[in-house]
């Protein structure tokens, strides 16, 4: 009897202690969100590989409650992200937060959370660069440079004083903080906008950043804008070396070699090639044959690879030599001019818009290749995307810029024809399409590439 009472005490204590190291794992959010637009839903995202994926989602109650409970399959940061400031919180096994999320941001309850109050602090030092960010903001440079400084000095003070207790999380939060700082510098430069800077009158914070060394390593795969980050710091690269070298066409793509002589981590610039370059095809044409060639020795790891496979069944269609899909645009004057009206002549598109700054960037290579190919079976056609509003600014354009071709321009922004037929979610964009009306390619080089002044000549013969 005695043996049996100490076998079943033993086996309580067994199964307590399983019981507790099972909760240990679980990790648990609990929160009131009270904004103008409530949700039912909240989403809570995980980071993997430097991008946000879908972790779970709950239902809010009446009093706006919701809560969150998990094991964590990794200590680090989550999001979420029902306002247009994500919430940003870092997650580790057994760990508990509360948050009350609100229009203006939002706060950690517990004071002893001391690493999510300090990525609450973090939001808010970095939050008017965040809102300034958001497409449809009407914030410019005028409002932004000059506070710059004092951003920086926030940013420096919450660096050198970041000491939770955690040492892991204080390292990861400091190289978070930074590229966050720097991310966002980029990526405002590269927002639509109602007045823009020259690049020889940025502040000297752009140039001071951009000398430094970077993406050595794969740290930045921890961030949830790990993956993008890359672009906007290669864009300003671009820009400043475009804004001294203007009229120079460059030998070969200068933006692959500025990634091979700046991200010197060898899996970040497959991470770049696969998302700026592979997958942003649109047919599995000879063109994305090519450049699959070109860049597949740079993906590395076994997710890079399988991305791009899942990406390339859904690409085996709409290639070269189908016959292309119409559509129909209006000249300054209002006349409706077809694809289709075209046939008989090779037709050069570009479709772009006098918002975006790379399309503009284009606008001198675009006239002198059309002066190069003068005399010759091919239609340069540029299809503004504006919408109706700006559509006397888009007029002003073509007369101040002097600019020549087939000028057209769509009915519904990113709705127009043009782009629903072709995928087109990001601008510019060039197309080519031979004399009897078939794809040459729906992603063609851009001017600035002297690649496509060559498949032009090519698909002339």
């Amino acid at each position: 009897m005695k043996k049996f009472k100490l076998l079943s005490l033993l086996c309580m204590i067994s199964l307590s202690q399983i019981l507790f190291g099972q909760q240990n794992k679980m990790a648990m959010i609990q929160g009131k969100i009270t904004v103008k637009n409530m949700p039912k839903e909240i989403t809570l995202y995980s980071v993997v590989n430097g991008e946000v994926e879908l972790h779970s989602k709950v239902n809010v109650d009446q009093e706006g409650n919701f809560g969150f409970y998990f094991a964590p399959s990794y200590s680090g940061f989550y999001r979420i992200a029902e306002r247009k400031i994500p919430v940003r919180l870092f997650i580790a096994p057994g760990k508990k937060t509360s948050i009350n999320i609100t229009d203006d941001g939002y706060t950690v309850i517990d004071v002893n959370d001391k690493e999510n109050k300090k990525m609450e602090e973090w939001s808010n030092i970095i939050g008017k660069m965040k809102i300034a960010n958001n497409l449809g903001g009407m914030i410019t440079y005028k409002d932004i440079f000059p506070i710059l400084p004092d951003m920086e000095k926030s940013k420096n003070s919450f660096v050198a004083n970041l000491k939770t207790g955690n040492p892991s999380f204080d390292k990861l939060m400091k190289g978070m903080s930074e590229a966050d700082f720097e991310y966002e510098l980029y990526h405002f430069l590269n927002m639509p906008r109602t007045a823009h800077p020259k690049y020889d009158s940025l502040p000297d914070l752009y140039q001071k950043y951009a000398a430094g060394p970077h993406f050595t390593t794969t740290a930045s795969m921890q961030y949830d804008f790990g993956q993008q980050s890359m672009y906007p710091y290669l864009m300003f690269l671009y820009s400043q070396k475009a804004n001294k070298e203007k009229g120079v066409r460059a030998a070969g793509d200068p933006m692959q070699q500025l990634v091979l002589d700046n991200i010197k981590n060898d899996t970040l610039k497959g991470w770049h090639f696969l998302n700026s370059n592979l997958l942003r095809a649109k047919a599995f044409d000879q063109k994305y044959r090519d450049m699959a060639e070109k860049f597949k020795p740079y993906i590395l790891n076994d997710a890079q690879k399988q991305k791009l496979h899942n990406f390339e069944l859904t690409i085996r269609t709409f290639g070269d030599g189908e016959m292309a899909m119409n559509f129909e645009g209006k000249t300054p004057e209002g006349k409706t001019i077809a694809l289709k009206d075209l046939k008989g002549k090779m037709v050069l598109v570009d479709v772009w818009a006098t918002w975006c700054s790379p399309c503009r960037a284009e606008i001198p290579s675009l006239q002198k290749l059309e002066k190069e190919m003068e005399g010759k079976d091919i239609i340069f056609m540029s299809y503004s995307i504006d919408e109706k509003k700006d559509y006397e600014k888009w007029k002003k354009m073509i007369v101040d810029s002097t600019l020549g071709g087939l000028q057209l321009i769509g009915d519904a922004a990113f709705k127009s024809d043009i782009c629903t037929n072709y995928k087109i979610n990001a601008i510019p964009r060039f197309m080519l399409f031979d004399k009897e009306g078939k794809i040459v390619t729906i992603d063609s080089p851009r001017p600035s590439n002297p690649d496509l002044k060559a498949l032009i000549e090519k698909h002339l013969k």
